[in-house]
């Protein structure tokens, strides 16, 4: 199996198990996809894939993010910095997008900007939403040339933070709101459309080319984006955990990640 049939595979399980937790009226949270996702990840693909969670600090309704780090078949990798969010059964909302921290006042989507983005390896700031609908006027645009449409591969679906942060200016947070942003997950990873050799050019290609990320600054935040996410030098708390995922002496970035996945392609 490959990790594109991976990806396909899990977001059609997010889907179904959203639309059983609305016939029986259970809100599941976040961190519950986030941990199943990883560990189906792991199992399918524990050749190509470490993982390392750091100290569980606590989550509430501000959540927490994780890191993705890809190594191509040319050795370059590219990272992405995701922040997790889930519909709300009741509302057809993502009620905590738009988080503020209530102490310091500083919106969480600046926080993963300014995290994905600071340092010598730049990271591509992401939202990944948890999602199901039984309203079928949703979720209508299919922009994939390489797969038929099927709705259940938005189970799981990305949009760039800055987005968000636009977003936010309105206070939007319906699936109806942003649904014409988000792209299935699988794309990153399946899409071929733009004739690079490499899975990491691939990604950033696709990332480019269908999410709002420019190269200028962040609005309010001051900090610069690069001209390419491509690195043949990632972080050492990458490298450290490549090479031994379960050294205890692993520092995080930052108080605000959970959680790193690596992965490499090979050739």
């Amino acid at each position: 199996m490959t990790l594109c049939d991976t990806f396909k595979r899990l977001s059609i399980d997010t889907w179904d198990k959203i639309q059983e937790s609305r016939k029986v009226d259970f809100q599941l949270k976040e961190e519950t996809f986030t941990d199943m996702n990883m560990l189906a990840l792991k199992a399918r693909h524990g050749g190509q894939i470490v993982t390392r969670v750091f100290t569980k600090r606590k989550e509430g309704i501000n959540g927490a993010d994780w890191e993705w780090w890809l190594k191509g078949k040319t050795n370059k990798w590219i990272g992405l910095r995701i922040q997790a969010k889930i519909i709300n059964i009741k509302t057809d909302e993502f009620e905590h997008l738009h988080y503020q921290n209530p102490k310091t006042n500083a919106f969480q989507c600046d926080n993963l900007i300014n995290n994905a983005l600071t340092g010598p390896s730049p990271r591509i700031p992401l939202y990944c939403f948890y999602l199901q609908t039984d309203n079928i006027t949703h979720l209508t645009k299919w922009d994939c040339g390489t797969y038929p449409s099927l709705k259940d591969l938005y189970g799981c679906s990305l949009t760039s933070a800055f987005t968000v942060k636009k977003l936010r200016a309105s206070a939007k947070k319906k699936l109806t709101d942003i649904e014409s942003y988000l792209k299935p997950w699988h794309c990153l990873v399946c899409c071929v459309n733009y004739g690079k050799s490499d899975l990491t050019e691939n990604i950033q290609a696709y990332v480019k080319n269908n999410f709002e990320i420019t190269n200028n600054l962040t609005g309010d935040s001051g900090v610069p984006l690069p001209d390419s996410f491509l690195t043949e030098n990632p972080p050492g708390y990458v490298l450290a955990i490549s090479e031994n995922s379960s050294n205890q002496d692993i520092t995080p970035p930052d108080a605000d990640i959970d959680g790193v996945i690596i992965y490499k392609e090979v050739g």
